[in-house]
């Protein structure tokens, strides 16, 4: 069965034209999946399985919540956990983490703030 994981209140501080970079690292082996990222405006981003994307300059992210919604698989019957890090600019954001009993197909929706410094 899916199961959703949501980590909601993050917020990422910077300078005002700081370039953020957001990353996807897959822990455990097998994870495959596609996460899309809604930024403000109409330049959402997308990263096919791990990896990472630039999202713009802080000052570009700060009129509204930025969320990634990744959908994960993990079909390896040798695993027993999914497990992702979540990045912005080399700063681990969230460490996820869920028993593949709980579900090998998780969703994983983050809401992030950006803010000035």
């Amino acid at each position: 069965m899916r199961k959703i994981y949501r980590y909601e209140d993050l917020t990422y501080t910077a300078d005002k034209n700081e370039k953020i970079v957001f990353k996807i690292d897959f822990v455990s082996d097998g994870n495959i999946g596609h996460t899309v990222i809604n930024i403000p405006g109409d330049d959402d981003k997308e990263i096919a399985n791990a990896g990472s994307v630039v999202l713009g300059k802080l000052k570009d992210l700060t009129s509204e919540n930025t969320v990634s919604v990744s959908d994960i698989a993990n079909p390896i019957p040798q695993e027993d956990k999914v497990v992702i890090d979540y990045y912005i600019n080399k700063k681990l954001l969230v460490h996820h983490e869920n028993l593949k009993s709980e579900t090998d197909r998780p969703y994983i929706i983050l809401n992030i703030k950006f803010k000035e410094s």
